[in-house]
């Protein structure tokens, strides 16, 4: 009686501790994928250490079964099932009750609840799409990569999919579109999740080279290609303008980057990224414009002052723009700086800055000399641009947003512009 009883009791709670020790894991959120790479292998576990049962070609769709970290489990023709990493393939969201909503307001928090006590878990910036996932009283739910997020209801424009805008977008018939808003983010791929590379603008007009799905993609920059979502373009007759040639060359050169983060803002904003920011966009715009532009870097890494300076000498530069963000111990100090070395720098410093000036509305602290390596070691015209003060909680805010953002690049570009119409 003691033994049946011990089993009894022994066993039951055997399962239980097998059931949340090998407990399934989490079901992905889509139904379905497509492999976006020629050949992905698949494995028999969620690893790159376990055997290969066979492998898929790029432009297939699978049935996902399951997902575990970065791994997608799906179904095969044979019936049999099998794992592949999730970075080679991309989803295919179910027919759901999502809608989604374009941000009308620079700054907006993301909260971890729908209210004001929720901590603040992002932001987002004006432009910026989100899918949202439910409605409660004055807050939206969002997708986020952490999960459950919020934002307030009052700043999200609703926006529904599909727009007259893009229909008959296909064909041999060259279409043009434009954005409805100035900094439209451009993706590298055709989702939401997908990296920004790029910005655009509600001037620019931009040809159609394709569609996919509720995703447009287009040609900007010198020859860059990316992804523009459907619903926030409108169709146009207008063709792009030539661009007018200058035939000149523009070294951009973001501050800092890699190891090297710059300066931190009170709020946590690195000046490394807002210079990568900065230069990528005023890259595109000048490459629009008809300059030949060059990057001393065009991701976050590490590039010392010599090779940054040097570039500029190989590349045979007419001008080296270097990007950067101030910072200092008194909080109170702002404004933005333009510096140069050599005396006949000084009318290309003016022309650009005094374009800065008339674009933003932070203070003005002048064109000053500036005893700064990559100033001083440069062979090629060279100024140094200090675009507003991270160590400032208010000016950093302001710097951090996409709207001044754009208007910077406007103004640097169009001071560039100007100065060369002058020479």
């Amino acid at each position: 009686m003691g033994k049946k009883l011990f089993l009894f009791i022994i066993i039951p709670f055997l399962l239980v501790i097998l059931f949340v020790r090998f407990s399934p894991v989490i079901f992905a959120e889509s139904d379905t994928i497509v492999v976006t790479e020629d050949i992905v292998n698949v494995r028999e576990k969620p690893g790159t250490t376990y055997s290969i049962i066979t492998q898929i070609r790029k432009g297939e769709t699978y049935e996902v079964k399951n997902q575990k970290d970065d791994w997608y489990e799906i179904k095969l023709p044979s019936g049999k099932k099998g794992w592949i990493a999730n970075w080679l393939a991309q989803e295919q969201k179910a027919p759901s009750n999502t809608s989604t909503g374009m941000v009308t307001a620079d700054h907006l928090n993301i909260r971890s609840e729908p209210n004001l006590s929720g901590s603040v878990l992002g932001n987002l910036q004006m432009g910026d799409e989100v899918v949202i996932l439910d409605h409660k009283d004055d807050w939206y739910e969002i997708e986020f990569s952490s999960g459950r997020a919020f934002v307030s209801s009052a700043y999200i424009e609703t926006i529904k999919p599909s727009q007259p805008t893009n229909s008959n977008i296909s064909g041999q018939e060259e279409h043009y579109i434009s954005p409805l808003y100035d900094g439209t983010n451009i993706r590298k791929k055709p989702t939401l999740k997908s990296n920004i590379i790029g910005q655009a603008s509600s001037k620019d007009v931009y040809r159609v080279l394709e569609k996919d799905g509720d995703w447009i993609k287009i040609e900007f920059g010198s020859g860059k290609k990316g992804f523009i979502a459907s619903w926030i373009v409108s169709r146009t007759n207008k063709v792009p303008a030539k661009a007018k040639t200058f035939s000149k060359t523009i070294v951009i050169d973001p501050g800092h980057g890699g190891r090297d983060e710059g300066a931190a803002g009170a709020n946590g904003t690195l000046e490394k990224d807002l210079t990568m920011n900065a230069a990528l966009l005023l890259s595109d715009k000048l490459s629009t414009a008809g300059f030949n532009v060059v990057l001393t870097r065009s991701y976050d890494e590490y590039v010392s002052l010599q090779d940054r300076a040097e570039i500029a000498y190989i590349e045979n530069a007419d001008v080296f723009i270097s990007l950067h963000f101030d910072s200092i111990e008194d909080s109170s100090v702002h404004g933005h700086t333009t510096y140069y070395y050599y005396d006949n720098e000084m009318k290309l410093a003016e022309t650009v800055h005094n374009h800065i000036t008339n674009a933003i509305n932070i203070s003005d602290r002048g064109v000053r000399y500036g005893d700064y390596y990559v100033l001083r070691e440069n062979q090629q015209p060279s100024i140094l641009l200090e675009l507003g003060y991270l160590s400032n909680p208010a000016e950093e805010e302001i710097i951090k947003t996409n709207t001044y953002m754009d208007k910077i690049t406007n103004a640097i570009e169009k001071g560039l512009i100007d100065y060369f119409s002058g020479n």
